[in-house]
């Protein structure tokens, strides 16, 4: 019995010393944080006249314009700082006029805005057409400091359905 004894305890302790070694270089470390990717849709619904002198009607599904006009959406997402990956623009554009979308980012505290990225649609009978870029600069959005925004610009006889954005965090 005692030589069991002898035994048993060195055996335990030698498995209680190598267990942290082996858990510290295998499973429970921590892991990186992984970039979560989402995305937004801003409907034809959320975009408002930037003035009252703009013959327009935006029923819901699309929103268009015989004189053309400018109109604006604001932007929120769930976290406060994302990262923009690529902008989505659907639109209907069979004419010489387009259908232009900007990402602009104000800063109320200095009193300015930032450009990120400005699209237009091309003449083209799909409806909807679809445009997209990955080309936008500066990219992080901060709402702690940022109000993000869409500026659309309408030529005219077109239509617009909505905007995506795509975004990682």
């Amino acid at each position: 019995m005692k030589q069991t004894k002898r035994l048993g305890v060195p055996l335990l302790v030698a498995l209680l010393v190598a267990l942290p070694l082996s858990v510290g270089a295998g499973g429970a470390a921590a892991e990186e944080p992984r970039a979560t990717t989402g995305s937004i849709m801003i409907a034809a619904a959320a975009f408002n006249p930037t003035t009252d002198d703009w013959d327009y009607n935006n029923n819901g599904i699309w929103l268009t314009s015989a004189t053309g006009g400018t109109f604006i959406a604001a932007l929120s997402f769930p976290v406060p700082v994302v990262s923009i990956r690529r902008i989505t623009l659907y639109a209907y554009d069979n004419g010489a006029d387009s259908v232009c979308v900007s990402l602009l980012r104000a800063s109320p505290p200095i009193g300015s805005e930032t450009l990120a990225v400005s699209m237009c649609s091309a003449e083209s009978v799909t409806d909807p057409q679809v445009v997209s870029t990955t080309a936008i600069n500066p990219k992080a959005i901060n709402t702690a400091a940022q109000s993000p925004y869409l500026w659309l610009t309408l030529g005219g006889d077109v239509r617009v359905y909505g905007v995506k954005i795509t975004y990682s965090y």
